[in-house]
């Protein structure tokens, strides 16, 4: 092991060759970590009967609850015509509360 006093004595030219080495060998040992790593993460992966693949498989989307109201539309309460929606936004509360008991906006 090389102790700190050992360094002091070095030229600047033989301590740059020591950090080179000690990167070269630090970058060594971190893609040696990381193959075991991966070799590992595949055997267990296996003995599930999975693969990296099925890690990496895009997640179905759910589906979107209740109506979609697009652009473009104007939609009014049944029984007060007051309460409109222009289908921009954020559903208002009186939309949201009509559709909660089962009811239906009507499209103007």
């Amino acid at each position: 092991m090389i102790s700190l006093s050992t360094l002091d004595v070095l030229k600047d030219d033989e301590l740059r060759g020591v950090i080179a080495h000690s990167q070269a060998l630090l970058k060594k040992r971190d893609e040696e970590r990381k193959t075991k790593a991966v070799a590992d993460a595949r055997a267990i992966l296996q003995s599930a009967g999975l693969s990296l693949k099925d890690l990496n498989a895009k997640a179905k989307k759910k589906p979107t609850q209740g109506r979609l109201y697009k652009g473009g539309h104007l939609y009014q309460h049944p029984s007060d015509k007051t309460l409109v929606w222009k289908a921009n936004g954020q559903k208002p509360n009186w939309l949201r509360e009509l559709e909660g008991q089962g009811g239906k906006a009507v499209e103007a």
